[in-house]
């Protein structure tokens, strides 16, 4: 039986990670709630937008002619349907329909990072009617059940039915390494910080990157209960972190918590990573531009000081 604009079509699920957290932070009036405002709005209202007309920044367009006039379009015909927090995108059920959703999650993901915001989320395929808001089939369900089950950290797992509809083009992008990586669960997920992919905060991946770290750096000593107050250390790495600009300048570091934490440090990890991986494409002159996030045995700093905050 054929039913009109019922299709194959490949769906991820996105979620906000820890966005009851920001909203209670924000009613609760706690110290950073002004600055956790700032960035809730700005990120459903970038994905807001984004539902209605893509900005093009990161997208993979491609051309048609249509009555002797070349038409620009993304490639993979995506479409996105954005509820509270959270976020479903689908496209064509092709290889490239495939490439073009990797390419919006990561996107999103990077764009939502640079201002301390992440997501998590699962990408399938299978039969999907979305068409303007209106959206159902058992892709997006199964969609929705990997990631509330399986994802656990901020990563976009990819589901293994894909892998298997593409086992002739497991050697061609995006599904080899570095863009989707195998967990130490076993579950595959697409890369958390890709090689160039720049956010729209920065003017460079260097840059991009040195954002980036500084909200890892500051929600790994706000949730770590070893760390508490606003210590020597965590006043020094302020001078290059700048944590009071954007906080308010009565930084405390009592609200720890493990569960929280455990996320912050797969994100960590993620980061540490992705430089080790790209250490030639970030050094300048054989010296390191950016370094690792470790535990000195009082706060989480960069392994080494390179000025500002790097």
């Amino acid at each position: 039986m054929i039913l009109d604009g019922y299709e194959n079509r490949f769906v991820v699920f996105l979620d906000i990670l820890g966005f009851k957290e920001l909203i209670s932070n924000i009613e609760n009036d706690k110290k950073d709630s002004e600055e956790t405002f700032d960035r809730v709005k700005f990120i459903l209202n970038y994905l807001h937008d984004e539902s209605i007309e893509s900005n093009t920044h990161h997208d993979l367009l491609t051309y048609e002619l249509i009555d002797n006039q070349l038409i620009e379009k993304e490639l993979g015909d995506p479409r996105i349907s954005y509820i509270s927090d959270c976020l479903i995108i689908s496209t064509e059920g092709t290889f490239e329909g495939f490439k073009a959703l990797c390419n919006k999650v990561t996107k999103f993901s990077t764009d939502a990072a640079s201002v301390g915001i992440y997501m998590r989320g699962a990408i399938t395929y299978g039969k999907l009617y979305h068409h303007g808001p209106i959206l159902f089939g058992s892709a997006y369900q199964n969609a929705y059940e990997l990631e509330s089950t399986k994802s656990v950290y901020p990563r976009i797992i990819i589901d293994d039915i894909i892998f298997e509809m593409f086992k002739d083009k497991k050697d061609i992008f995006p599904l080899k390494q570095p863009t989707i990586v195998t967990d130490s669960d076993g579950l595959k997920y697409l890369s958390s910080f890709p090689f160039q992919y720049i956010s729209r905060h920065a003017t460079s991946w260097l840059d991009s990157l040195l954002i980036i770290k500084t909200y890892i750096l500051y929600q790994l000593n706000l949730f770590d209960m070893r760390v508490s107050g606003f210590n020597k250390e965590l006043k020094q790495l302020d001078v290059r972190c700048c944590w009071k600009e954007k906080y308010g300048y009565n930084l405390n570091f009592d609200g720890g918590n493990e569960k929280v934490l455990k996320k912050y440090i797969w994100i960590k990890n993620e980061f540490n990573k992705t430089i080790s991986l790209y250490h030639k494409e970030l050094s300048h002159d054989g010296k390191l531009r950016i370094s690792e996030i470790y535990w000195n045995d009082t706060i989480w700093c960069p392994k080494i000081s390179l000025g500002q905050y790097r």
